[in-house]
């Protein structure tokens, strides 16, 4: 229950003053969502972020499968979104006329229940693309292993920032467990609700994890901001 209110917090929260940014910058590369569902009134103009992969020369919407926990339908229950969720498109926050139009779920698994343990542990939906009207530039997967200190950096927006560009927000990897990266912080939010889904990429840009929530390290008993490693995203597209 604790971790459910933790992912839950770091969507519905958000930042309340000005605060600081890395000086780092980056090519536009971070969108946010749009849900449309059959039940109109929880349609989501504007929920969290997500971000353009791709990979063997395909393009694809990257998101994080966590939002399906705080908002959806009481009767879907599953990683399926038969007659629930009409439509799912993305757009940069700055020019919503740039959308990027969904066309399906690749990870749709009707036996995976969204309240499950395990939905977290492949924190991420994968879409194929209907129509693509961004000038959004698309992420590559990193494939080589992080190294102990280095920076890396959470590009998007909180929930409360309503226009201007995407921020970036700066950490030091730490650790890795299972298919957690686990970061120290070094320039971040006041609080990082609205940044789920957002990529999380290194130096030279390239995609290793997508935003998630926290894991406690086992060895200290201290919590960290752990996006969810792009490890299980890119063996999935491997195998597609």
């Amino acid at each position: 229950m604790k971790l459910i209110h933790f992912f839950a917090l770091l969507i519905i929260t958000g930042c309340t003053s000005q605060e600081k940014v890395s000086n780092k910058t980056f090519e536009e590369i971070t969108l946010v969502n749009k849900i449309d569902f059959f039940d109109t009134k929880l349609n989501q103009p504007k929920f969290s972020c997500g971000f353009l992969l791709q990979f063997n020369n395909q393009t694809y919407a990257v998101t994080a499968k966590h939002l399906l926990k705080i908002i959806k339908p009481k009767d879907m229950k599953t990683l399926a979104f038969d007659n629930y969720i009409k439509s799912w498109s993305l757009y940069p926050l700055e020019n919503k006329s740039e959308i990027v139009i969904c066309d399906k779920l690749l990870n749709e698994n009707k036996s995976e229940l969204l309240e499950a343990k395990s939905t977290y542990e492949n924190d991420w939906l994968l879409f194929s693309i209907k129509e693509n009207h961004s000038k959004i530039k698309p992420l590559q997967i990193r494939t080589s292993a992080l190294i102990a200190g280095e920076k890396l950096y959470a590009v998007g927006w909180t929930r409360k920032m309503e226009s201007g560009k995407q921020r970036v927000y700066e950490f030091e990897y730490y650790k890795t467990i299972d298919n957690r990266i686990l970061l120290k912080d070094i320039i971040v939010p006041e609080q990082f609700g609205g940044l789920s889904g957002a990529p999380v990429v290194d130096e030279k840009g390239m995609l290793v994890g997508i935003v998630s929530g926290g894991t406690t390290d086992p060895e200290t008993d201290k919590k960290y901001f752990s996006p969810c490693s792009a490890t299980s995203l890119l063996s999935f597209l491997e195998k597609l």
